[in-house]
């Protein structure tokens, strides 16, 4: 068996804790080149002077939000049981990073940005709500045909990247709210933005990705 015919490509689904809130998405693919250095897997990296690891992140997560449900993959030059991958990446995170599972993915795979469909939010606010008036916002919203926003000085249509939007009642008791957003690459709705069209600035509430629709996922 030839070296190419070891190759093996792994998904790793992960948690960005409250300790990493405000580490950037450049950074948290260095913070992941370090993990798997440290990890001592057999590591695929790219040729050149500058080697790097081979990793693919799915979709940058805004700065100041957590997660429940993030995904990356990174390949190495040949298989090891997935037990003992698990064990290695967890030992070697750093707090705030939890490995939650890992499976081996085809090689001919989409890149995992390719296959990114929608992301799924839960919002927590720091501040009762009262859950009639948050209905009648949302709905409010979900009943406008457009909502003009301007992202890094170009205007687009946030409406038609709102897929859904719900009252949500958290596992506390507490009121927030459920957000399903459209994630296509080049069509991607951000949390921050529905909730500023909802009037609430963002040192009001705390975002978590709780999902990521990919286009091979079953409903």
């Amino acid at each position: 068996m030839n070296d190419q015919a070891l190759i093996t490509r792994i998904r790793v689904a992960y948690t960005k804790g409250s300790s990493l809130r405000f580490t950037g998405h450049l950074d948290m693919q260095h913070l992941w080149e370090r993990l798997l250095r440290r990890s001592r897997l057999p590591i695929r990296y790219s040729q050149g002077f500058h080697a790097r690891a081979r990793l693919n992140l799915a979709s940058a997560l805004p700065l100041g939000f957590v997660s429940e449900a993030e995904l990356l993959d990174f390949w190495m030059n040949e298989p090891l049981p997935l037990e003992e991958i698990q064990q290695r990446l967890s030992k070697a995170a750093p707090a705030g990073l939890e490995i939650k599972t890992v499976q081996e993915i085809p090689l001919s795979e989409d890149a995992l940005q390719v296959q990114m469909q929608a992301s799924e939010y839960i919002i927590h606010f720091f501040d009762p709500q009262n859950p009639d008036a948050l209905s009648q916002l949302i709905q409010q919203m979900m009943a406008r045909s457009t909502i003009p926003r301007t992202r890094r000085k170009k205007s687009y249509d946030l409406r038609p990247l709102i897929l859904d939007m719900k009252v949500h009642q958290l596992a506390d008791g507490e009121i927030g709210l459920w957000l399903y957003l459209n994630a296509e690459p080049g069509k991607t709705g951000r949390p921050d933005e529905v909730l500023a069209e909802l009037g609430f600035q963002n040192t009001t509430y705390l975002a978590e990705r709780s999902h990521l629709v990919l286009s091979g996922d079953q409903e």
